[in-house]
């Protein structure tokens, strides 16, 4: 099934990664090492392990692994300094530790979006929290958010945000969520004070499109 953490929604039975809505191109090294990571996760796997299964048979100089690392980790966002999916084990491999969330209800990132002054957050098929927390699939940088703020759930390009008892509170076009309310195109959506704007079809991708 696929996986979510952080942006990025993984989906190993097809090999794609999707990061904030956007299909990464990742070459097979990178994709063998992100799923040895997951498979083995918290567990940190040591250096050896790793490049027997990357480079089998094969010797190769151990700045190898390190570049197949840094690598990944520069299309996942992450880095060594803030360790937020791979973490570096001093003197003996590297571990996966961001929180993972199984998608039950899989679907191509970007049919629903929500779209801020400077970004766009791709909403896929299932549930995604909304927060500060590392958790959240929607993660947003405001202390007038809560850890997990809200919730969306997207069934079949509907979506349907209901509020996590938030300190601030959720609000839909000025009034404030009291039960679960289903989105509209063009709705304004306040997580405290954080705004954003409701569409059914993800800005970044042209190929989707709104249901008739």
């Amino acid at each position: 099934m696929p996986l979510r953490f952080g942006d990025c929604l993984l989906d190993p039975a097809t090999r794609e990664l999707w990061r904030e809505g956007r299909k990464l191109a990742l070459a097979p090294q990178h994709f063998q090492l992100l799923a040895l990571l997951l498979d083995h996760r918290p567990r940190p796997v040591r250096h050896e392990e790793l490049r027997d299964a990357l480079w089998p048979g094969t010797y190769v100089a151990h700045t190898a692994l390190a570049r197949v690392v840094s690598e990944l980790r520069g299309a996942l966002g992450d880095s060594p300094e803030r360790a937020g999916v791979i973490r570096t084990v001093a003197r003996f491999g590297y571990a996966f530790v961001a929180p993972v969330v199984v998608d039950l209800a899989p679907g191509r990132p970007g049919a629903c979006a929500l779209v801020a002054d400077v970004h766009e957050f791709a909403l896929p098929e299932g549930e995604t929290l909304v927060g500060r927390a590392a958790e959240c699939g929607v993660r947003l940088a405001s202390l007038q958010v809560s850890r997990v703020h809200a919730k969306v759930l997207v069934r079949a390009g509907r979506a349907t945000l209901e509020d996590q008892g938030s300190k601030n509170g959720t609000w839909v076009n000025g009034l404030r969520l009291q039960r679960p309310c289903a989105l509209e195109e063009g709705d304004e959506v306040l997580f405290g004070l954080y705004r954003v704007v409701f569409r059914r079809a993800s800005l970044q991708d042209p190929t989707c499109s709104p249901p008739a």
